[in-house]
């Protein structure tokens, strides 16, 4: 009676065991591959990670931790292009993230591909998202200093449509540039805050168009005649 006893007891603990390992193999989805994934990475094993975070990727598209993941592996892997396009999911991916985020990396893959002009394009981007950023704008200055070609990109004329999407900073640009008024005074503060107001000027020269585009003209009714009619104020002044 013994022995049965313990023959069942073996055999209940090996259908256990069993059904564990068909549980195990089924969650193997999206976030069992990241785990996996950041273990290889502490072992120092970056492309098996990178394989991993794809494997997640493949389950869920949509997995924002491992895209971020993989990103920065494939950067640091010196995989600038396959990096560069999980940066740019980040920017398209409106409106959690944008151009503010990863925007250095997203940069420094562009100007390792030699896109100079599209990483002047996307600093300029980050410093209307962020409303202003001294320090991204004096790398696109130290980056022309190096392109002396494309001097034209810290120009107003050079940006005009992102300046048009993000005109609503305007007065944050202009609060901005005042920074750089009140601190002491040098030539590169100076040129800081022409940059930032010119910006702030140009986005309240649009906002201003706008607003009288919207302004609908006056109607006064006359007094009624023999032929009643609708005069409009400005016609009548002119």
């Amino acid at each position: 009676m013994k022995k049965i006893l313990v023959f069942v007891f073996c055999l209940m603990c090996a259908c256990f065991i069993g059904i564990e390992s068909v549980n195990a193999e089924q969650v193997k989805d999206e976030q069992y591959y990241l785990n996996l994934g950041k273990d290889y990475e502490w072992k120092n094993n970056r492309l098996g990670a990178i394989d991993l975070y794809t494997k997640a990727l493949e389950i869920n598209p949509d997995f924002d931790e491992a895209r971020s993941q993989r990103a920065r592996l494939l950067y640091f892997e010196g995989k600038y292009d396959k990096a560069l396009e999980d940066y740019t999911y980040f920017y398209n991916k409106q409106p959690q993230y944008g151009p503010g985020v990863y925007y250095e990396y997203r940069i420094d893959c562009k100007k390792k591909l030699g896109m100079t002009e599209a990483a002047l394009d996307d600093m300029y981007e980050v410093i209307l998202a962020y409303g202003g950023q001294a320090k991204v704008l004096q790398d696109m200055i130290d980056l022309i200093q190096e392109n002396p070609e494309y001097k034209y990109k810290l120009s107003i004329d050079s940006h005009m449509d992102l300046i048009a999407k993000y005109k609503n900073q305007a007065k944050t640009l202009k609060d901005y540039a005042q920074t750089f008024l009140d601190k002491k005074y040098n030539m590169q503060n100076k040129e800081y805050y022409n940059f930032f107001i010119g910006i702030s000027n140009a986005m309240y020269d649009m906002l201003a168009q706008e607003s009288d585009a919207n302004v609908k003209p006056v109607l006064r009714r006359t007094v009624p005649g023999e032929a009643e009619q609708i005069i409009n104020v400005e016609q009548e002044q002119n």
